[in-house]
């Protein structure tokens, strides 16, 4: 069969955007890493049988498919003996509580039914939430009910009660008592609960000689002891996005996996409303080597390896000093020594982000991520407290613990224990048997520990090597608190009965010190009796309800700058190494740091920029990828560090020469049952000295490749010009240029059409300017309708189930440095459906609202509104893919949205579950109508920049209606006719003229 090359997608100004580089080449087939081809959505049909004869004959047996899969399985339903005063059949119960997350903490509302969390929302009074989520928070109800967590404790893998454990634990403690806790050290990860925090330092106060270690794999250490060089003291970083008018990320993906991410993205967002006031929009630099969504989501953004960033942000000083700007002068000339190296580019917008900067003092944020050293974030400090930026929108406050937290004290206490220094080691969370330093060699160290006790939610690799194991509790159903970045005060408390029963870390510490109190009446005593304490038990009630503790946010420190430190420290700083190719470690997006390996939701969640699922590979340059003579999939041998990992590649348009990015958290080798061999371990290459990014790698070829599970070349849609975009200058000289980027001619309709004006009239709006492409909708939306994964394989093939995807396209031609947008895209519920118009058996059907509804059980799965979709949104169900999950996993089931049985097509329903409580609120209320904002669909609630708004577009004043009627609105292919409800809203970047010809 002969396939013809799809054209590229173009506007009416001439912008040409893709989304694969085959897809940019013209090629006239998708062809994966083993060679083989695979047109999407395409089935040949056997040799000698016509195609006609090959539809009727698949459409008949997917027909009878569909018959026999449809009859709905048997269940066992008990009734409540005495049902509790609270609980209403059908309506749910939602608790406010707070989870423990990347170094911060996200206030959150669970949805509970009949005792059941289902869904997380965010809690709008939270300071670090704002009422949104991240994808991890969206997934941690699914790891609640994973059926592969620890249900008991083990002492060397035999399975122990609780009371055999806590016999152990007080009788150890008892011993060490007695020398005042000479041999013991803890291990907790970076953890933020006053409550531990108080249980630790009585143990310290009862067993002063014991030690207490924190590790954390992605640690904010370096930013802290920057504080340290730069002002005297080691403090806490934290943004206030919405009052910087020129934002400069180095290295720092600010907007999705670093300090608060929902807080940073909602404050940039803000800065983005150019409707109300376009010039007040904010300007976002972007100074990286991997392309990450704050590079996407920049004005600018300057491809440069890891290794030369400090270099630039030494330049920058020294720019900003020449122009006035009061930094000290030795530390100026310190810098300019140590400035070199970098190109005429990237020297210009040394110069042009020093003159913004300059010219908008007090309204800036110098960012540098996580992954730099300490000198290099020293100087950013310094930089940020000459413009008077601090206390704006850079804040500092006392950090919650000041002890090290990175590599260096992991290896300190593997060198202790091979010294004979420690004799028990107890473990609270964390997995360092996996992800510490490979030159720690923790996994050898922890077999010389005579007594060695870890607490995990799982039988991990840290666990399987230690004497004890001891279940640990999920923070949905255990009492706690935290302490968010800004030192905001949470009570963490359960929605269910312990599950497994497990035990939190302050009461594995009670236990040991001899106690028997539960985690209830800890966190009690924390807030409530210790000494000093003021809070009565009405506050305690109040910080149930909303959530947190008013008023328990951390005050600002006052910061002046004290640079001899700074100065000294940055004398004996010496760059990564040159030579070879540089190696930057990142959190996976799949599962972080290892901890969310086994959670479904994220593994086939497509990664943001390279739409990968399912593992991790290393992402290379297309000019790299050129010069090594590598593709998509090609498995090769990374080795430096000495130490070596075979991983597949993908080459990634934007991604810094010679700089290859890889994740760390996949290729776990516990027993789990679905993150077990998924990707590959790259641990081995993280050493202490260079745990972040090393240099001196390099890269050989095996011969083999892998057949990536990969979305990028899903339900691509013929060339269109989808998504829309322009500067700030096109905005201001036509606010409607984006409806001009695309010729609709005047369009009839052949039959009347149904009356849009009376009722209710669903619809939504997209702000492609507000999106960051974070993917919190579409976790959102799986866990509020019941959306299986269906594995690797299942991508391979196409059958990916999201309802709600978000299309990532690039634009140029150059494949080194393109820009990229993104774009969510849910069903777009078209008032002239072409979906209903070839359904055989009316099972997609439009409703007097205008929603495009399906009939599930009337579904026969032809397919046929799928293949006349032009959208591609609508997904077909293959499988039971939700048979067989073990009875804790289908208690995160969300019983007002049907579990579909096999063979029938799934998509978008706008939550209709959701609108349909909400005109029964309102009936019972006596009101015709539904109010605006009664309505927030899962994609919407989950936003972090808001960028979705949905309502009623009879209503003027609606949210939507208002957003809908921007200048910048148009609808996705309104030249087919089929008049979408969704409207997008184009993306306008705010360019700075200095950088035009770059």
């Amino acid at each position: 069969m002969k396939r013809i090359p799809l054209p590229l997608a173009q506007d009416l100004s001439g912008k040409t955007y893709w989304r694969s580089l085959n897809e940019l080449a013209g090629s006239p087939d998708f062809v994966d890493a083993l060679g083989r081809e695979f047109p999407p959505n395409a089935i040949e049909p056997p040799e000698g049988v016509g195609r006609r004869t090959f539809l009727s004959l698949m459409g008949a047996s997917l027909a009878l498919g569909g018959l026999v899969g449809c009859r709905r399985p048997e269940e066992q339903i008990l009734p409540y003996a005495r049902a509790p005063e609270e609980v209403i059949p059908g309506q749910p119960l939602f608790f406010a509580t707070a989870l423990p997350m990347m170094g911060t903490a996200f206030g959150v509302l669970v949805e509970s039914h009949e005792g059941r969390p289902t869904k997380i929302e965010g809690n709008p009074r939270h300071p670090e939430s704002l009422g949104a989520t991240t994808i991890y928070t969206q997934a941690a109800v699914l790891d609640l009910y994973d059926p592969d967590r620890s249900d008991a404790p083990r002492e060397a893998g035999t399975k122990k009660s609780w009371d055999d454990a806590a016999t152990f634990l007080r009788a150890e403690g008892d011993k060490l008592r007695a020398r005042g806790g000479k041999g013991l050290t803890i291990l907790t990860e970076a953890h933020r609960s006053p409550t531990l925090a108080t249980r630790l330092a009585e143990l310290r106060k009862t067993l002063p000689e014991a030690r207490v270690v924190r590790y954390e794999p992605f640690s904010r250490d370096a930013a802290r002891e920057g504080a340290r060089l730069a002002f005297g003291r080691p403090l806490e970083t934290t943004l206030d996005l919405a009052k910087a008018r020129v934002i400069v990320a180095l290295d720092a993906d600010l907007l999705v996996s670093e300090g608060s991410p929902v807080k940073q993205a909602r404050g940039f967002a803000a800065g983005r409303a150019v409707d109300k006031n376009g010039a007040a929009m904010n300007r976002l630099y972007a100074v990286e080597s991997a392309y990450s969504l704050t590079g996407a989501s920049a004005d600018h953004r300057l491809r440069i390896q890891s290794r030369r960033i400090p270099a630039f942000v030494f330049a920058l000083a020294v720019d900003l000093g020449k122009r006035g700007v009061a930094l000290d002068a030795d530390l100026l000339k310190v810098l300019e020594g140590k400035s070199e190296g970098l190109d005429a580019k990237a020297m210009k917008y040394v110069a042009a982000i020093a003159a913004d900067l300059a010219s908008n003092r007090g309204q800036g944020a110098v960012v540098v991520g996580r992954s730099q050293p300490k000198e290099v974030h020293a100087v950013a400090h310094l930089i940020n407290a000459a413009l008077d930026n601090t206390g704006r929108a850079i804040r500092y406050v006392a950090p919650f613990d000041e002890s090290r937290e990175g590599p260096e004290a992991i290896v300190e206490l593997a060198r202790s224990i091979e010294r004979g220094e420690v004799e028990t080691l107890l473990i609270l969370g964390g997995n360092p048997v996996f992800d510490a330093p490979a030159d720690a060699r923790f996994a050898d160290a922890l077999a010389k520990v005579p007594v060695s006790v870890h607490a995990s939610t799982h039988v991990d690799e840290t666990s399987e090597r230690a004497r004890w194991h001891l279940n640990r509790a999920h923070p949905l159903e255990s009492w706690g608190d935290v302490r968010a970045e800004d030192g905001t005060a949470s009570i963490v408390q359960p929605l269910i009965a312990p599950l497994f029963g497990g035990k939190t870390d302050a009461e594995i510490i009670e236990l040991f010190l001899g106690g028997s109190r539960s985690a209830y009446d800890l966190v009690r005593a924390t807030w409530l009796t210790a000494e000093g304490a003021t809070r009565t038990e009405g506050d305690l009630r109040r910080a149930l309800h909303d959530g947190l503790w008013a008023g328990s946010q951390l005050a600002d420190e006052l910061v002046t700058a004290a640079p001899q430190p700074a100065i000294a420290a940055l004398q004996a700083f010496t760059p990564a190494a040159a030579e070879g190719l540089e190696v930057t470690f990142r959190p996976d997006v799949h599962a972080w740091d290892g901890r969310f390996a086994n959670n479904g939701w994220l593994q086939e969640l497509p990664d943001p920029m390279h739409k990968l699922t399912w593992g991790n590979v290393a992402e290379i340059s297309p000019s790299t990828a050129a010069r090594l003579s590598l593709k998509d999939g090609d498995v090769v041998t990374l080795s430096g560090s000495g130490a070596s990992v075979r991983i597949p590649v993908i080459v990634a348009p934007g991604q810094a020469d010679d700089s290859l990015a890889i994740s760390v958290g996949q290729g776990r080798r516990a027993a789990l049952r679905v993150g077990r061999g998924v990707g590959v371990d790259t641990v081995p290459l993280r050493k202490s000295d260079a745990f972040d990014l090393a240099g001196g790698f390099s890269v050989e070829k095996t011969g083999q490749a892998e057949n990536l599970a990969r979305t990028q070349e899903h339900f691509v849609m013929e060339g269109r010009p989808l998504a829309r975009e322009g500067t700030l200058a096109d905005f201001e000289k036509d606010p409607e240029f984006a409806k001009k980027q695309s010729h609709v001619p005047q369009l009839f309709s052949l039959f009347k059409e149904p009356n849009s004006r009376r009722g209710h009239a669903w619809g939504m709006s997209i702000d492609l300017n507000a999106c960051i492409g974070c993917n919190a909708c579409v976790v959102a939306c799986q866990a509020e309708n019941n959306i299986p994964i269906v594995g690797a394989d299942g991508v391979r093939m196409t059958r990916e189930m999201h309802w709600i995807r978000v299309d990532r396209y690039f634009e140029g031609t150059d494949t080194d440095e393109p820009e990229s947008i993104a774009q969510p895209l849910p069903c777009q519920h078209c008032e002239n459906a072409p979906c209903e118009q070839v359904c055989p058996v009316a099972a997609t059907v439009h409703s007097p609202e205008g929603l495009n509804d399906m009939a599930y059980n009337r579904c026969v799965g032809t397919k046929y509104c799928a293949n006349n979709c032009p959208y591609k949104v609508r997904r077909f169900n293959y499988f039971e893919y939700n048979e067989g999950h073990a009875e804790s996993r289908k208690m995160q089931f969300n019983p007002n949205v049907t579990v579909r049985s096999r063979g029938v097509m799934e998509k978008c329903t706008f939550c209709v579950q959701r609108i349909n409580h909400a005109k029964i609120e309102a009936k019972r209320e006596g009101r015709e109508h539904v109010k605006d904002g009664e309505v927030v669909t899962a994609c919407q609630g989950a936003c972090p920049t808001q960028a979705i708004a949905f309502g009623d577009l009879n209503d003027a004043g609606s949210k939507v209606s208002t957003a809908s009627a921007s200048p910048r609105g148009y609808r996705m292919l309104e030249e087919l006719n089929v008049k979408p409800r969704v409207t997008y809203l184009a993306k306008i970047r705010n360019k700075n003229p200095e950088l035009a010809d770059v």
